[in-house]
Order: C-alpha cells, then sequence, then structure tokens
C-alpha cells in the first residue's frame, strides 16, 4: 500500500519534485531510560523508559520525540516483576489511569515478559467532590451527658449534591446540640499525610455565637485523602504478583481478600479505603501486617488464623481513625501479642476477640479500640489475656460476652454503663471478683456469671439497678453472692446452681422486684435473707441444697405460682407464715427431716391447675400445736 501512495505521488509531482530517499527513509527507535521516584506511578520507585522515533536523526531520544513511557517498578517482592503505562480517559477509565501488569520473573533475564505476566489490572484516576453534612445525633445512652451531633464528610459519589449515608467516609462525634456545631471542609495539599492531596474537616462548638468557626473553636479535625488509584470491583491476593499492584492502589471499590498465601509480610501503606470487606485470613506465613493510612473499611475487618502472625497495624497514621462501619474479627493467632497497632480502629457494630493465645494487654498500654458504643462484644478464649481493653467503652447495644479467658484477672470496663442484652461473664478460670464494672448501671439480658473457678464474690458493681435476670453457675470458689447495693430490679430469674462453696446472698438491701427464685445444688447455703421482703414471686423452687434448715428467709412472701421445695437434705421447716396463695404448682417431697405435717396445712392455700405433691418427707415428726 506505502509503495501504490508513492507511485501516486510521482505521477502527480514528476520524477523531479519528490527526494525519494527522503521519502522512504525509516526513522531509527530510540529509548531513553529515567530513574523514576516513588510516587503515584510507581509506590517503590523504579525506572521510566521512554520511547520514540529518532526524527532528527542525531541518535538521542529528545522529549518531543517521546511517544509512550513504560515504568519499570521496583518490588518489595523478590522475583516479582511489575511495569505500568498510562491509560487514556475511555470506557476502561472514564477519567484515565495507569495499567499494572505483574508476575514472576521466572527466566531471570529481569524483564517482565508477555508469558510471565499473571496480574493485570486497571487503577482508575477520579476526582472527587467532598460533601459536609452536621446533624443530630442518637447515640447509646450515657455517650454523652448532654445532647450528641455527628459531624461527617464525604465524596459525592452519586453526584446528587447530597451527602448520603453510605458516603460518608469521615466523622466526628461531638457532646453538643447541633445548632451550635459549626464545620468547614479545608483543603489539604499532597504530602505525607495525603500523597495525592484531599481534605481537612474541621469541626467544633460556636462558644460566642458568631455563626463562626474559628481557630480557638475548632477543637477536633480529620482528613479525607484523595484516591492515588481506584480499584473497581473486589481484589483477591492469591500470590505475591497479586500483591506488587495493590501498592499503587489506595481506595478498592469492593471487597479486598489476602487468604490461602505464601506472603511472609504485608506493607500497604498506600491503601485508606475499602468499600467492601477487608479479609486477612489463613495466610500461615505472613508474620507481619501494616496497613497506616487505613481510614475506612465499609463492611467487616476479619483478620482470621494467620498461625505466625506477629505484627498487626491497622489505621493510625497521624493518629487518624479507622472507622469499620460492620464488625472488627480478630481470631486465631497464637503468636500475636499486642493489641498496639489498633488503637485506633473504630468498630460501628461488634467486636471480637476469639482465640488468640498469646494475646496481652496491661492499662499501661495505649487504650485499645477508641470506641464509646458497640453492638456486640466477644472475647472469647485468649488464653493469655489478663485485661480486657476496652476502658472507653460506654454502651453494648447486643450481648457481651467474656468467655474461657484463662489468665483474664480483671474486667477493667471501667466506663461501660449498659448492656442491651445479656452480659457473659463464664469460664474466666484466674478471674477473683467483678471489680472492674464501677460504673455499669443496668444489663436488661442476663446477667450470667458461671464457671469461674477462682470467684470469690461478685462483689464490684456497686452501680448496677437492673437485670433482666441473674444466674450464678458453678463457680467452684464462689463464697458470696451479691454486694449490689442500688440492684432494684433482677426481672425474671435469680437463679443460684451448683456453687459448691456459696454461703448466700448478701448486700441487696434494695432489691424489690424478682420474677422467679431458683436456688439449686448448692450445699453449703444457709442464708438468702436478702430475699426476705419479696410479696411475690411466680415460682420458687428450692433443690438439693444439704444446709438449708429453714426458708425463713422467704417469710415476707404472700403469693407463688409454683412452689418447688425437693430434696433439702436437712430442711426442718418451713416458715411461709404470710403465704396465702399458691396458685401453679405445688411440690414439697424427699425432704427427710420436714415434718409432713407442717407441708399439708399449705393444700389449703393451693389453687393451681395440677395434682400437688406433699410425699417421702418426714412423716413420723410431730408438730407443735
Amino acid at each position: 500500500m506505502r509503495w501504490t501512495w508513492v507511485v501516486v505521488l510521482m505521477l502527480a509531482a514528476g520524477c523531479d519534485g519528490i527526494e525519494l530517499e527522503r521519502l522512504v527513509k525509516q526513522h531509527s527507535p530510540a529509548t531513553r531510560v529515567l530513574k523514576e521516584p516513588a510516587g503515584i506511578r510507581c509506590p517503590n520507585g523504579g525506572d521510566a523508559v521512554l520511547s520514540g522515533l529518532d526524527l532528527d536523526d542525531d541518535g538521542v531520544l529528545g522529549d518531543r520525540e517521546v511517544t509512550d513511557t513504560l515504568y519499570l517498578c521496583d518490588t518489595a517482592i523478590a522475583g516479582v516483576l511489575m511495569t505500568t503505562r498510562q491509560v487514556p480517559p475511555g470506557e476502561q477509565c472514564p477519567r484515565g489511569g495507569q495499567v499494572f501488569r505483574s508476575g514472576h520473573d521466572t527466566n531471570d533475564n529481569g524483564v517482565l515478559d508477555d508469558a510471565e505476566v499473571t496480574r493485570e489490572v486497571y487503577g482508575c484516576t477520579e476526582a472527587e467532590t467532598m460533601l459536609l453534612r452536621t446533624r443530630g445525633s442518637q447515640p447509646p445512652p450515657y455517650v454523652c451527658p448532654g445532647p450528641s451531633t455527628v459531624v461527617e464528610a464525604g465524596p459525592d459519589e452519586n453526584r446528587n449534591g447530597v451527602l448520603d449515608d453510605t458516603e460518608a467516609r469521615g466523622r466526628l462525634p461531638m457532646c453538643a446540640i447541633a445548632s451550635l456545631v459549626r464545620a468547614r471542609l479545608v483543603p489539604e495539599p499532597a504530602g505525607a499525610r495525603c500523597v495525592a492531596g484531599g481534605t481537612q474537616l474541621v469541626a467544633g462548638v460556636d462558644l460566642n455565637g458568631d455563626g463562626e468557626l474559628s481557630e480557638s473553636e475548632s477543637n477536633a479535625s480529620t482528613y479525607l485523602c484523595q484516591p492515588l488509584h481506584t480499584y473497581e470491583g473486589s481484589y483477591v491476593v492469591r500470590s505475591p504478583a497479586d500483591l506488587a499492584p495493590l501498592a499503587a492502589f489506595s481506595r478498592i471499590r469492593g471487597h479486598l481478600t489476602v487468604a490461602d498465601t505464601a506472603l511472609t509480610e504485608l506493607h500497604l501503606p498506600g491503601l485508606t479505603t475499602v468499600e467492601g470487606q477487608l479479609t486477612l485470613s489463613n495466610n500461615p506465613a505472613l508474620t507481619h501486617v501494616e496497613l497506616p493510612n487505613l481510614r475506612f473499611v465499609r463492611e467487616d475487618l476479619l483478620v482470621e488464623s494467620n498461625a505466625l502472625l506477629e505484627t498487626l497495624v491497622l489505621g493510625g497514621a497521624f493518629r487518624e481513625t479507622l472507622w469499620v462501619e460492620a464488625n472488627l474479627v480478630l481470631k486465631s493467632h497464637p503468636r500475636l501479642k499486642s493489641l498496639g497497632g489498633l488503637s485506633f480502629v473504630s468498630p460501628r457494630r461488634g467486636v471480637f476477640l476469639q482465640e488468640n493465645d498469646a494475646l496481652e494487654f496491661t492499662p499501661d498500654m495505649e487504650g485499645f479500640l477508641k470506641v464509646d458504643a458497640l453492638l456486640d462484644l466477644q472475647v472469647t478464649g485468649n488464653d493469655s489475656l489478663s485485661v480486657l481493653p476496652f476502658s472507653s467503652l460506654v454502651h453494648v447495644g447486643g450481648n457481651a460476652r467474656v468467655e474461657d479467658n484463662a489468665a483474664l484477672r480483671d474486667l477493667a470496663l471501667t466506663s461501660l454503663r449498659s448492656v442491651d442484652g445479656a452480659l457473659a461473664i463464664t469460664h474466666n478460670a484466674a478471674l477473683e471478683g467483678l471489680t472492674g464494672l464501677p460504673t455499669l448501671e443496668r444489663v436488661n439480658g442476663p446477667l450470667n456469671v458461671s464457671h469461674n473457678a477462682a470467684l470469690r464474690t461478685t462483689e464490684g458493681m456497686p452501680a448496677l439497678s437492673r437485670v433482666g435476670a441473674l444466674l450464678v453457675e458453678a463457680n467452684a470458689g464462689l463464697e458470696w453472692v451479691g454486694d449490689m447495693p442500688l440492684l432494684r430490679d433482677i426481672g425474671l430469674q435469680l437463679a443460684l446452681l451448683n456453687n459448691p462453696k456459696l454461703l448466700g446472698l448478701r448486700g441487696l438491701n434494695s432489691l424489690q422486684l424478682v420474677d422467679q427464685v431458683s436456688v439449686l445444688d448448692n450445699p453449703l447455703l444457709t442464708s438468702l435473707k436478702p430475699l426476705s421482703e419479696l410479696p411475690r414471686l411466680k415460682s420458687l423452687t428450692l433443690r438439693r441444697n444439704e444446709s438449708l434448715e429453714d426458708l425463713r428467709d422467704f417469710l415476707g412472701l404472700q403469693e407463688v405460682g409454683v412452689l418447688d421445695v425437693t430434696e433439702n437434705a436437712n430442711l426442718t421447716r418451713l416458715a411461709l407464715d404470710r403465704l396465702e396463695r399458691v396458685y401453679g404448682e405445688l411440690v414439697i417431697t424427699h425432704n427427710p427431716r420436714l415434718p409432713t405435717c407442717l407441708a399439708t396445712p399449705l393444700l389449703n392455700l393451693y389453687v393451681g391447675p395440677s395434682e400437688p405433691r406433699i410425699s417421702d418427707n418426714d412423716d413420723a415428726a410431730a408438730c407443735e400445736r
């Protein structure tokens, strides 16, 4: 085709009008290599290979002759090579970006050949418009002593001009009425804090009432960084070659999963945002994880079953909070000792610390998890954990479980005031008391204190006024239950079950409301005196309490639904002199020292639907007239 055009030109201009040598001469291709500093194109630096045609034939590729640039990026992974080049705006990246190709240098020639490429990903450039909103919040009780406000900022991703709930990336809680809170967005230049620049969110209370936020009134701030590159979709790392391009991304618009790899270290200093779930799991050789600039995870942050993991840093660079919109799960790490690298993680739903056998915490460490409210808390199976690291936690909206932590000696929940669900403190072999709950006022679900072998008393909850139920079971050394001077309402049930050294109840002087009382298998128990003023119960069950001699501690009882008194070896008297009515079930059996004649008068008080049972007591004993 090229020669066809030459013939046409010759016919049109004549042979004298054309220099044939100049027309057909091919310019030589040329290249030039420059060092590329660490930055947006190559996170670890590398070389920029400039190429084009030597149009002036001077043997040097000039700046105006450059038609393409390929970046050969250094990686922190031995044997893995990566290249990148610019991508113009188009379907793949509407605003342009870069394409990253990586793989192992299998032939050791220092060049990433096409056959060696195992991962090709596009990083898109995005310009974001930040929006701001201030609104009165509805926090759990007690987080703020009065009105509370939250200031939020984030990118207008759907371009509707309104900051939607799903777009909030930075959050500043304020203990003040919303009409007094002022906030502003301040441009942040490119630098160490935000490599590509960003926005600072500043907030405070308008103390002088001038409608402006002065420097002296600004008492809270956070930063929202512009993304270097955005990966559209979910990203899975299975090999070192998959990891290399990830170092250039600051935002993942989906899930990020690093699972079942042979990686030994994971360093992603540029990553700031994961729009889905972040999962680091089942990496048997992984020892060190650092994501210091991570500031937002939309779903769960799951770190699980990394057998050799010793260092874990998530967020905290420049003391910035890492907001996790769902749960933080840290599970099955036998060598992880410190939580110091999680000091700035703030999950909005739950925290699950499970089966981290080497995990330690002492009060002199920097506070772990700067969070005042959670929906769920589970601390289970951490054999070396002696102190709970939640000193700032004020409220749990669901259940809280502290279970099977062999070395736990101090609950250290020194700010906790309320639990909407159940609070379970069970199977903690070294726990001697409940002294770490000085501000706890209410547990709407059951309070379960069970199977704590070293527990001596339940003392340590002086502010507790209500529990949905109180279950105390199988605490081998427990001697007294109570020492809760403000406890007024136990709600559904008080259950004392199988506590071999329990002597009784004490320090429950405010108690007024209990629905059901179950006292079973407590061989040394003699005193239930704090129950003596209760006028009515839905059920009273007393079984196999060998030291119990009478029921005088229920002297105030006037009405009961179910009355079950069974197999109490030394019971000699009932002493229920004020009882007027039994309306559900009546069972008084197998009390070998209880005169039957003291039990039969209760038949006159019984109005229940089932057949009453009074049997196998002491039929021979006489009763005083």
